[in-house]
């Protein structure tokens, strides 16, 4: 059933009320009509709220059938990677890299909901990132390094960030470079792959 198209201008203005109202009307898969374009000739707004828009549908489970052009390995240019992306829903093609079709079936072989998520606690972030291989909990409490990721969800420019904050995030890959933009990678969790256990 197709249920329409909308703008991808207008649905990354606020991708996470965006990926909430699209779920709630029925939408279980979503097509993007263009390629998320990583690579060092992109448009880094364009891409950093494409990201945001496939980030939260992943994070309702929508299965969402996009085509993503990444720095190629020669490239001076570090900026999100297939691994880096891992926890957003597999793409359908990946342009760039000489091995492009092996980094897409690891990609699709390798995810699962849930993989790299945040949750909000009273005062605290944690952070359980299974990209790379196995879990890493990261809890943030510093107030300048929550500050900090409010900030960049805000403006991706990062402004006003203290540097260093900014390379702890990085460090993680928690944040991602896209141009001279900052992206932030985990999502919020709104559906699990299986219900809860009862005791």
């Amino acid at each position: 059933m197709h249920l329409g198209s909308i703008a991808l201008s207008d649905a990354s203005a606020d991708a996470a009320g965006t990926a909430h109202e699209l779920y709630r009307t029925g939408v279980r898969r979503a097509e993007f009509s263009a390629l998320v374009d990583l690579s060092p000739a992109a448009e880094p707004l364009c891409a950093v709220r494409a990201l945001d828009l496939v980030r939260e549908l992943t994070a309702w489970g929508v299965v969402v059938d996009w085509r993503v052009r990444l720095s190629d390995a020669g490239s001076c240019r570090t900026g999100p990677s297939a691994f880096t992306l891992s926890h957003l829903y597999p793409p359908s093609r990946i342009e760039g890299p000489a091995d492009a079709a092996e980094l897409r079936s690891a990609w699709a072989e390798g995810f699962f909901l849930g993989k790299c998520l945040v949750r909000k606690g009273p005062g605290f972030l944690e952070i359980r990132d299974h990209r790379p291989g196995v879990l890493n909990r990261i809890v943030i409490d510093a107030p300048d390094y929550l500050a900090a990721v409010e900030a960049v969800r805000a403006v991706p420019s990062a402004d006003g960030i203290d540097p260093c904050v900014r390379a702890d995030l990085a460090a993680e890959s928690l944040l991602l470079g896209v141009g001279d933009l900052w992206w932030w990678a985990p999502h919020r969790p709104h559906r699990w792959p299986q219900p809860p256990f009862r005791v």
